[in-house]
């Protein structure tokens, strides 16, 4: 594979109708790489691939079967693992049908708090695709890492704009908050010459640590006026969350994992060794910053400032408000989640320090 050209090589992008996947296959093919984008059903979206080169196939990424159809001819691999409580089983298979496809590259999507010690099931299975990967021998293996997408944050634009507040949970902590647009810009640079960045770990970040009022100033310079970052208790949030559930596509297990994240900033979790260049070191473009983020975001009907959106959203905030507290505790018990012994937050780890932050790992190797 080393010294193959990129035109040669195709490319299957998973999960590709969302939003890191679809700028992943559309960067692809801007590119001119072939590219073949797996989708759960056609909608405009796949449609929108389809429209710009790429091959569209439909496919669970729970079956072995449509996994191995999906790989047929494929050199190389962007693995983004879905939100699921079998997302593992889901990856061995990737592994499996890779393996046997003689696939030469894999670049998966994993996270910033990936640790095998995590409260959140999501998390810990992250940890494991990335170490089942690395025991492919014959395959370069990229390891993504995002931080705490600037997207999550720009979900709350049409409050902004409505109602001057920024509503979340941040706990007094800090972030350096990646664009989808460069989280797939490290992805497709990876991809392009996976065997000169085979065995990195690349955590994009924006290129500024920020406030959540950091963040709420740049989206109220977007908007054209002035809005103030709430620092709401996380659990206020998820009841947010569960009250526009169906309208954010968000099931109880992708919930019950939000609820887990939050106390990652309070704890400065995502700072840690950061901001990275991984952006400029990969992609040779310089991390876009909030302000740039938050002006994509700002130009849709949902933004403007009229009474019904107002009405709108004014009211969701009260339906989020009365929505009961969802016992996650006891989903997790219900679904058979597996638990470690002594659950951690990534902040509070020091086995995920060490693996993550540059300084740490140097030190335990001195002492």
């Amino acid at each position: 594979m080393k010294g193959e050209p990129m035109k040669r090589a195709r490319v299957l992008v998973t999960a590709a109708a969302g939003k890191i996947g679809s700028a992943v296959a559309t960067q692809l093919l801007e590119q001119g790489v072939p590219t073949r984008v797996m989708v759960r059903r056609t909608d405009s979206r796949s449609e929108s691939l389809k429209a710009k080169g790429a091959e569209v196939v439909v496919g669970d990424m729970l079956d072995i079967r449509q996994i191995q159809a999906a790989l047929e001819g494929v050199d190389r691999l962007f693995l983004n693992p879905p939100y699921h409580p079998h997302v593992l089983y889901g990856s061995v298979a990737f592994a499996v049908a890779a393996r046997r496809a003689e696939v030469k590259a894999v670049v998966t999507l994993s996270q910033w708090l990936a640790s095998p010690d995590h409260p959140s099931l999501m998390t810990r299975s992250h940890w494991l695709t990335d170490e089942l990967f690395e025991l492919m021998p014959d395959t370069a293996h990229v390891t993504v890492n995002p931080g705490f997408f600037a997207d999550n944050y720009m979900n709350l634009v049409p409050t902004a704009a409505n109602m001057g507040v920024l509503p979340f949970p941040t706990g007094g902590g800090l972030n350096a908050p990646p664009s989808n647009e460069d989280i797939a810009r490290v992805a497709v640079g990876a991809l392009l010459d996976p065997q000169r960045h085979n065995g990195m770990v690349y955590r994009p970040t924006g290129p500024t640590v920020l406030s959540g009022q950091d963040i709420a100033d740049a989206i109220g310079e977007a908007l054209g006026r002035k809005v103030r970052h709430i620092d709401i208790p996380p659990k206020m949030f998820v009841k947010a969350v569960r009250a526009g559930a169906k309208e954010l596509g968000y099931d109880e297990f992708l919930q019950s994992c939000l609820y887990h994240y939050h106390a990652e900033t309070r704890l400065g979790t995502f700072v840690v060794g950061g901001p990275t260049t991984h952006v400029r070191d990969v992609a040779g473009v310089e991390p876009e910053d909030i302000l740039t983020i938050a002006r994509r975001y700002t130009t849709g009907p949902e933004c403007r400032r009229t009474v019904g959106n107002f009405v709108r959203v004014f009211a969701n905030s009260l339906v989020g408000a009365v929505t009961p507290m969802p016992n996650f505790e006891k989903f997790e018990r219900v679904q058979q989640h597996p638990k470690p012994a002594s659950p951690q937050f990534a902040g509070e780890s020091d086995f995920w320090r060490i693996e993550h932050d540059p300084a740490a790992r140097k030190q335990s190797v001195q002492l």
